[in-house]
């Protein structure tokens, strides 16, 4: 009989963070650290061996937890319960932990060509992230460059963000359609919202329907609503395209929302400082999806994006994982990403240094983070551009926060 052994994982890294109390939100202190995660198959084995270290500026005990995934990195869905060594709760910060994983007992007889392994920490006072988002720390950054005298991203100035959950990826087809669906049966208008195919993310949504699916997945989680008709924030806002202002806004709701500008960038960002991209200060096709990028979609059609996720280590031809330091992807191009805020080229400059939230309501809103028509300069993290709220071009997608 032939034995089927499980295939070679490849390592990932995440950041978790330590939640503490706030004032009218939740914030986050500095979060511990995973980071050179390793992990094979031990040869003639159905073990996997995975190190990686750990440190925490509080020296906490963590909890420690493994995920496996079986299609690089887009779900972690496949059971890792047979685990020993520096795992579960009670592990000291430190370098070269390890954690025995018997794939025979939880996943025997199983062939996955795209494994993939992911540790995270938790001090046991933070929240799991929620399924599919990633956390983003409190804390100071530099929002804006100075570099090739991108002029809409000046002047830099340092602002301070709460901390938030963010989704890992750009809304998918699946996602949009799933919420969409509940939300019109809920006597919601949104329409809109195109796909190339299934995992790619959804194009062609205007600002306002990207708000009221907010709201919608709000709902249909039975979590508070963040946007409103009236300052009150009594009529959730559900028809109609209004230009909603900030005191329409409930800041403080745990429901799903877009992200601030400079929550945006910050998230973008993952970490590093006065870089032109979240990895650094080039780009190539390996990276991102832009305009010439040559990746593996390039002539399939229009539009050419690539699926949420796709530089996740398994792109065509195979790379390395693009994902950010918080874990994010396609932070750089394959869709533009709409933000909350109005655009406004004084306030950006003059803004409030604590979680700004825009100026009024004008003639246009904010987006990020480029696309698959935009060229490479345009998926800068500082780059800044805007439309009109109800445009909904075949580059403009988003991904959605919460606290």
């Amino acid at each position: 009989m032939k034995t089927r052994i499980f295939s070679p994982l490849f390592a990932s890294l995440v950041l978790v963070a330590v939640l503490t109390a706030g004032t009218g939100c939740v914030t986050f202190a500095a979060p511990p650290v995973v980071s050179n995660v390793t992990a094979s198959q031990r040869a003639g084995t159905k073990l996997v061996d995975i190190t990686y270290s750990l440190s925490d500026a509080d020296g906490d005990l963590q909890n420690v937890q493994v995920e496996v995934s079986g299609d690089a990195g887009l779900t972690y869905t496949i059971p890792a319960t047979a685990l020993s060594g520096h795992v579960g709760p009670g592990v000291a910060p430190g370098t070269g932990r390890s954690i025995v994983w018997n794939a025979g007992v939880d996943w025997n007889g199983q062939y996955v060509p795209l494994g993939k392994i992911r540790v995270t920490a938790f001090d046991g006072t933070t929240p799991v992230p929620p399924a599919g988002m990633v956390l983003i720390p409190a804390g100071n950054f530099q929002m804006g460059d100075n570099l090739d005298d991108l002029t809409v991203a000046m002047p830099v100035h340092n602002v301070n963000v709460s901390g938030f959950f963010m989704d890992r990826f750009e809304v998918s087809k699946e996602l949009w359609q799933n919420v969409q669906a509940w939300g019109v049966g809920q006597g919601y208008s949104i329409s809109g919202g195109s796909f190339k195919a299934p995992g790619h993310p959804v194009y062609g949504v205007t600002w306002y329907d990207a708000v009221k699916w907010c709201n919608a997945r709000s709902q249909k989680e039975g979590r508070t609503p963040v946007y409103y008709t009236d300052t009150a924030q009594t009529l959730i806002y559900k028809t109609t395209n209004a230009d909603i202002t900030n005191a329409m806004v409930k800041w403080t709701a745990d429901g799903y929302r877009l992200p601030t500008e400079a929550e945006w960038e910050k998230a973008a960002r993952g970490g590093a400082l006065g870089l032109r991209y979240p990895w650094g200060n080039a780009i190539t096709g390996s990276q991102a999806n832009y305009a010439g990028s040559g990746d593996a979609f390039e002539n399939t059609g229009q539009p050419l994006t690539t699926p949420v996720g796709y530089y996740n280590g398994s792109q065509l031809p195979a790379g390395v994982d693009m994902a950010n330091g918080y874990g994010l992807y396609d932070m750089a191009g394959n869709v533009w990403e709409w933000c909350w805020d109005s655009y406004g080229s004084t306030y950006y400059g003059s803004s409030p240094s604590t979680d700004p939230q825009g100026p009024p309501p004008g003639a246009s809103r904010v987006f990020r983070g480029g696309s698959w028509n935009g060229i490479a300069n345009y998926a800068r993290v500082a780059y800044r551009d805007n439309t009109t709220p109800g445009g909904a071009g075949n580059s403009v997608g988003f991904r959605s926060v919460r606290r």
